[in-house]
């Protein structure tokens, strides 16, 4: 979440960020903005069938849509299970690549390699 927040900071003024969870549970926006310390104009989608078009199957996952609804990017925000490891930013690169319009980049297969894992905060 550090790394989703650092993005939205980033890039929030420039780029529509949402939240799509993947569980069966119901959360409301407000406990995941609470829980998560989210700005509360991010909105919070529960619908697994939108991560599923995306082909997101696991989380934690960037996606990236351009303005004609076109995948962007599917992949992992770093190369740490954990989303810490800013050096690899390759959630960041494909944000600087799609706002300057790159449609050409390239990206290792740990940027693009799903692994999921659990969020570390996450209890329930």
């Amino acid at each position: 979440m550090p790394q989703f927040r650092a993005l939205v900071q980033q890039y929030g003024d420039r780029v529509s960020f949402a939240i799509v969870v993947m569980s069966a549970k119901t959360f409301t926006a407000a406990q995941l903005q609470e829980k998560f310390n989210l700005p509360h104009i991010i909105p919070v989608v529960q619908d697994s069938a939108l991560a599923a078009a995306c082909g997101v199957y696991s989380t934690p996952q960037a996606v990236l849509i351009d303005r004609d609804s076109r995948l962007y990017f599917r992949g992992n925000y770093n190369r740490s299970r954990y989303c810490s490891d800013e050096k690899t930013g390759f959630a960041r690169q494909a944000l600087d690549g799609l706002l300057t319009g790159n449609y050409s980049l390239t990206f290792s297969p740990l940027a693009l390699k799903a692994y999921g894992c659990q969020l570390p905060t996450c209890n329930q």
